[in-house]
């Protein structure tokens, strides 16, 4: 990614241009915090299985092994109801983007490129 990232990054050619390139989908974000699909989905205890599916894994922007481990995948096998566009944006206000940035490190480097912008000249 950070290849990518450069590459596009000298194309474009422009310091107020950052590139960001999230490694893997948006759903890896929400295994920052395992305990958020308790709340998405009561009465469906696969928890244990998410905390374990987060363990393997460095950070959540890791957690990707092909095409049907895909973070959204392995929700989807444990919570079939999975909607991405609901359940999604729901879990990470939840989580918050503090625990988020504190769990995602190329995520947080962004972030804080953008935060500087305000007091860039």
């Amino acid at each position: 990614m950070a290849h990518l990232e450069q590459a596009i990054q000298q194309d474009i050619d422009n310091r107020r241009f950052h590139a960001y390139l999230q490694l893997h989908e948006f759903e890896a974000l929400m295994y920052v915090e395992p305990n958020i699909f308790t709340n998405l989905f009561p009465g469906n205890d696969q928890v244990d299985r998410i905390r374990r599916i987060r363990q393997d894994f460095n950070s959540p922007e890791e957690i990707d092994d092909g095409p049907q481990t895909a973070p959204s995948k392995r929700i989807l096998t444990l919570y079939p109801e999975y909607e991405k566009p609901l359940h999604g944006p729901l879990a990470t206000i939840d989580i918050g983007l503090d625990a988020i940035l504190r769990e995602c490190q190329h995520f947080r480097e962004w972030m804080e490129w953008l935060q500087g912008l305000g007091i860039r000249r």
